[in-house]
């Protein structure tokens, strides 16, 4: 097979992979299906691995050497670790960013925010994450640094784990998703001390007590 057609074919599975954990139909510890995959497509198992080792370098799923591949578990400990680490450098943001650089950024930071409120309005959770990072990436892009944004792109794939296993129902989720257009407003009026409270509230609840809920 032409590597070209291999490469489209690894594309679509990767696609289709990253959407299937990131809306929860593949959950954490779970196997990824090799041989059913490959059976769907049609082909051999070599573009089947090559979006496996994406995804793996992307953080979603963990290959047991001379195994299987799994989608990636976080536990107790990690989702706390990331979401201080989190709180830390996106208040960090915050404190940079000011009013040019905000009249900068706002309108793709407010296109990030409406499309995550449309994604949840048509149930789609895969879209609905990955526009939340997009948001908040945003909002770290705007402070200027770069090498805080280099950082925060590393801890992405780490973000959306934590975000699929918290598992939020609709209403939470929605409300947590509302606090984009809160932030927005109070970086809007200056007020970087209450948006950090908010972010703090935003970050810590959405990603670890719920987590901790469901292990306790």
């Amino acid at each position: 097979m032409p590597k070209c057609i291999q490469n489209s074919l690894s594309d679509q599975v990767y696609t289709m992979l990253k959407e299937q954990i990131l809306s929860g139909q593949l959950r954490g510890g779970m196997k990824i299906p090799e041989e059913s995959l490959a059976e769907q497509f049609g082909v051999s198992r070599t573009p089947i691995r090559e979006a496996i080792r994406r995804l793996s370098e992307y953080g979603l799923i963990t290959i047991k050497p001379r195994s299987h591949a799994i989608v990636s578990v976080i536990t107790e400990q990690e989702a706390n670790d990331i979401a201080k680490v989190r709180v830390t450098l996106e208040q960090l943001a915050i404190d940079s960013i000011d009013d040019t650089k905000y009249a900068q950024n706002v309108k793709e930071l407010s296109r990030f925010a409406a499309d995550c409120q449309y994604a949840m309005g048509i149930g789609d959770r895969a879209t609905v994450f990955e526009q939340d990072s997009l948001f908040h990436l945003a909002l770290i892009r705007s402070s200027g640094n770069s090498a805080l944004l280099n950082i925060c792109e590393r801890l992405d794939a780490k973000i959306q784990q934590l975000r699929i296993a918290q598992n939020l129902p609709d209403d939470e989720l929605s409300y947590y998703l509302g606090q984009h257009a809160q932030l927005m407003t109070l970086l809007k009026n200056g007020d970087k001390e209450t948006a950090k409270r908010l972010l703090y509230e935003h970050i810590t609840h959405d990603l670890t007590s719920h987590v901790m809920e469901k292990k306790g």
